[in-house]
């Protein structure tokens, strides 16, 4: 019998204890019964399969060193440092994803996931409302999100990018105009352009007959723009850093090489 067909049932499930302890008395919060309808209770609907890292302090600690070492990069790029401080901000803000899985390719960082299992409709309401409200924000990522982001990272170790290479990719990366509410828009849009040209010359001039080059590491500048900032978070930091902000922690990291020591 399908699963579906249980809701022939509903009339006779009414006078069972377990639905007297749920519906009677105190009603589900209305927030507790928009995440129930959206989880669907029939099993017939399949579900997005999440995974989580299999050592997430680990990856986590190196992930975060990663990003203390672009940061650094970054700081040190004179026309970075002559940008506004607000333009600095929304930069950072928008690049920092797509920077640490390069940093990432760089440093050969690697991790390894494992599936992770949700909690029954059940065990989210009779549960602790803490227990829950982490089940809910930190169930893991999709597993399509991390596996390209692994298949990503092998494909770029393959390329055997060099130091330059890597250092006119962040730099294309970094400065993107079509971040919102910049004040130096065309200065920034200059400069990307600038590392986009810096970066053709190179691998015209060091890789010569090797055309296809460019266009590999451009696919590269590609698949790193349209990365999720969510899954990276997701996957790398919010295991460790639970429900604090990932941009104020991303900043925290930003901001705390930037302080004298």
């Amino acid at each position: 019998m399908s699963c579906c067909e249980g809701a022939d049932r509903e009339d006779a499930a009414r006078g069972s204890i377990l639905y007297s302890i749920l519906n009677g008395g105190a009603r589900c919060p209305q927030g507790l019964a928009e995440t129930a309808a959206a989880h669907q209770l029939c099993s017939c609907v399949s579900k997005r399969k999440l995974v989580a890292l299999r050592a997430p302090r680990l990856v986590f600690k190196a992930a975060s060193e990663v990003l203390v070492k672009t940061f650094r990069f970054v700081k040190n790029v004179p026309c970075f440092r002559g940008l506004p401080a607000e333009d600095q901000l929304r930069l950072v803000r928008n690049s920092w994803a797509p920077l640490l899985v390069l940093g990432m390719v760089q440093d050969s960082v690697d991790f390894d996931t494992v599936e992770t299992q949700q909690p029954s409709l059940l065990h989210t309401i009779l549960t602790h409302s803490r227990e829950r409200q982490q089940w809910i924000q930190d169930p893991g990522v999709p597993v399509s999100d991390a596996e390209g982001i692994k298949r990503f990272l092998v494909r770029c170790r393959g390329l055997r990018i060099s130091v330059k290479e890597y250092a006119f990719l962040k730099g294309a990366i970094l400065f993107t105009p079509e971040v919102t509410e910049l004040e130096c828009r065309d200065y920034i849009q200059a400069l990307h352009r600038e590392a986009e040209r810096a970066l053709y010359e190179h691998v015209r001039t060091v890789h010569r007959g090797r055309a296809g080059r460019f266009g590999r590491l451009r696919a590269v500048l590609h698949t790193l723009r349209s990365m999720d900032p969510d899954a990276v978070a997701g996957l790398f930091f919010r295991p460790v850093t639970g429900t604090r902000s990932i941009d104020e922690h991303v900043l925290g990291m930003f901001y705390e090489r930037q302080s004298p020591k």
